[in-house]
């Protein structure tokens, strides 16, 4: 029967939630809604997109929110692409209307290393608020290629949500961990690959290039290492064991490679280049022995390095 009644009084929908089953990850207040009080409401998750407005009793068991404007509850991530939406529209903002995916490219980097001194200084409210500057970045990019007919945010969410489950069988998929997790990780991605027609692609193609060389050196050994490929190193005479003192180190490097006419940037990036290539080789004997990479026990691996120190991606003698 109130069902009947809340469909005469709310012609163009309503929605109806038990208290308990309020949910802060799809909640909307975009319709009405009627709480079913089968429990105590969220205080907490109602005042974040409500404010100070309250559930009003409307009968025995049942309460009251209303509507808010479209752009009210800014608690709420779909509320952020609706904004985005509106500056972008006909009438919106000038400045918002002339951005191109390239225009936005500097805006998105300096948002990202804005996020990250934020959370290098250990202030929460101002990681918060770069986040949301960087959330922004998003929407936009999002909105920009919703125009373009290619995708919109919920497609990006579903990518990464497929992608997070996907990878991760031993939570999502009730699966038993199978040895080392990144070794998972990686065998995983190259089953992605393999289905998706890119199974030449190598385990160091998602390093961007603009990375900077010393935080692109980083990721590159980290994936390398992940499959058990771990190039023997310059052994220093000194133990570094302390950041400040390794800090130092490079410094001097720095400026040894300054005082040698070296542009230490460039020759890190180059070496960056070298260690690429050399992947490429041990990948693709990897491919012509038929085995994956994780496969490899330790000292295979280690022969299996040395081995393709001359020779060229193809597997010819350099």
């Amino acid at each position: 029967m109130i069902l009947d009644e809340l469909q005469m009084r709310f012609p163009k929908g309503v929605d109806v939630v038990p208290a308990s089953m309020l949910d802060r990850h799809s909640f909307s207040s975009s319709r009405p809604l009627i709480l079913i009080l089968d429990v105590e409401p969220d205080d907490v998750l109602l005042r974040k997109h409500y404010g100070d407005v309250r559930p009003r009793a409307i009968a025995r068991g049942y309460a009251l929110l209303p509507a808010l404007d479209p752009y009210a509850d800014l608690a709420s991530l779909a509320t952020l692409t609706r904004i985005t939406e509106r500056l972008r529209a006909s009438d919106g903002c000038p400045w918002d209307r002339q951005q191109t995916h390239q225009s936005l490219r500097p805006h998105l980097l300096e948002e990202a290393y804005e996020a990250l001194e934020a959370l290098d200084s250990g202030d929460l409210d101002r990681l918060r608020d770069e986040l949301g500057d960087l959330l922004f970045q998003i929407a936009i990019h999002a909105q920009l290629a919703y125009e373009e007919g290619a995708f919109d945010m919920s497609d990006v969410a579903r990518r990464i949500g497929e992608k997070l489950v996907r990878r991760h069988p031993h939570v999502f998929a009730g699966t038993e961990l199978q040895g080392d997790l990144l070794v998972q990780w990686e065998r995983i991605k190259r089953e992605e690959r393999e289905a998706g027609g890119k199974a030449d692609e190598s385990i160091v193609s998602g390093v961007p290039k603009d990375l900077p060389a010393l935080f692109a050196a980083e990721r590159l050994q980290e994936r390398a290492a992940r499959v058990g490929l771990e190039p023997a190193r310059i052994d220093f005479p000194l133990d570094v064991d302390d950041p400040a003192f390794l800090g130092e180190l490079l410094f001097d490097l720095v400026a040894t490679a300054r005082e040698k006419g070296f542009d230490a940037e460039s020759a890190l990036r180059e070496a960056n280049e070298r260690f690429t290539a050399r992947v490429a080789k041990v990948e693709q004997r990897a491919r012509t022995e038929g085995k994956a990479l994780e496969s490899y026990a330790p000292d295979e691996m280690r022969q299996l390095w040395e081995n393709t120190a001359n020779q060229s991606p193809t597997g010819d003698k350099e």
